[in-house]
């Protein structure tokens, strides 16, 4: 992608949802052992609890994910004021993008019986911004967008939400490794 439709992009979206997330047209509620049928990501580091919605004509997805104050990353970041790191919000915004391709790669509005993860790597995070604390004790909301797949690259731009405000844009790019 173009850098320019990128920051125009992320600038679009520092200040409103991607979408509505209560409009979207397939209701889901897949929890964890549905997720793990495809993607690779496991505890402590899967950071998708709950895929909510889906809209497969304007590729987005809606998911949650509890910010549980037992984690031992508020321990560490930091302990007067504990915080979820930007770098895992940006992962839990990537992880349901994964969860995304699988939907759109396979054409379904649900996960299968046949399901396998999504094998793929990160290659970029083409921008973020980071615009309100992330803390624990809550269930933040995932989004996300497909922006473009060509067979091998797929890209997405993604938000966490605090209640409706954004705290967290990026667009990101992972390899799909796939035959």
């Amino acid at each position: 992608m173009d850098p320019n439709e990128i920051d125009s992009i992320v600038k679009k979206l520092r200040k409103k949802p991607l979408f509505d997330r209560g409009a979207l047209p397939v209701k889901l509620d897949y929890g964890p052992e549905s997720i793990h049928q495809i993607i690779p990501h496991r505890p402590p580091l899967r950071l998708v609890d709950r895929l909510t919605g889906y809209d497969p004509d304007q590729g987005f997805m809606s998911g949650e994910l509890f910010l549980d104050p037992k984690d031992p990353v508020f321990a560490g970041h930091f302990p007067e004021v504990p915080l979820f790191p930007g770098n895992l919000s940006v992962e839990a915004i990537g992880q349901l993008g994964l969860c995304m391709y699988y939907f759109v790669a396979k054409n379904r509005t649900d996960i299968g019986s046949d399901a396998t993860p999504v094998p793929a790597r990160a290659t970029r995070i083409a921008s973020a911004y980071f615009l309100e604390p992330v803390s624990p004790n809550q269930t933040v909301t995932l989004l996300s967008k497909k922006l473009e797949f060509d067979g091998y690259f797929a890209s997405m731009v993604g938000q966490v939400l605090v209640g409706d405000k954004v705290a967290v844009v990026a667009v990101g790019e992972v390899i799909i490794l796939e035959d």
